[in-house]
């Protein structure tokens, strides 16, 4: 098996329920891991750039809910990878709520 991951990638996107979410934006973390089955002597090339791609496109669209860009990650990674297995882990840093919250986080494996 074969594992490729992104890990601690950022983006500034208009994701969030609140008008001002949309305006200002929220700072977004993920992280993708693409594993594909392989031999060690035939490895496939899960091309980290086309998975930070989507990614990107992913969270520049605005949404409402985290649950939303996972849902766009995992359509897109499916589309360029089909059959591989998927973990997406989506962080919105500092949500608007009251209190000290690092991140609220959404995951999804397959």
């Amino acid at each position: 098996m074969l594992t490729v991951s992104l890990s601690g990638v950022r983006f500034q996107a208009p994701i969030g329920l609140y008008p001002q979410e949309a305006f200002l934006g929220n700072e977004i973390e993920l992280f993708l891991s693409v594993s594909q089955q392989a031999a060690i002597d035939n490895l496939p090339l899960i091309d980290y750039a086309l998975l930070h791609a989507i990614a990107e496109a992913a969270v520049q669209e605005p949404a409402h809910l985290l649950e939303t860009v996972l849902q766009r990650i995992v359509a897109g990674v499916t589309g360029a990878y089909p059959g591989s297995r998927i973990k997406v882990a989506v962080r919105k840093r500092n949500p608007p709520m009251a209190g000290q919250i690092d991140y609220s986080e959404v995951q999804w494996e397959s």
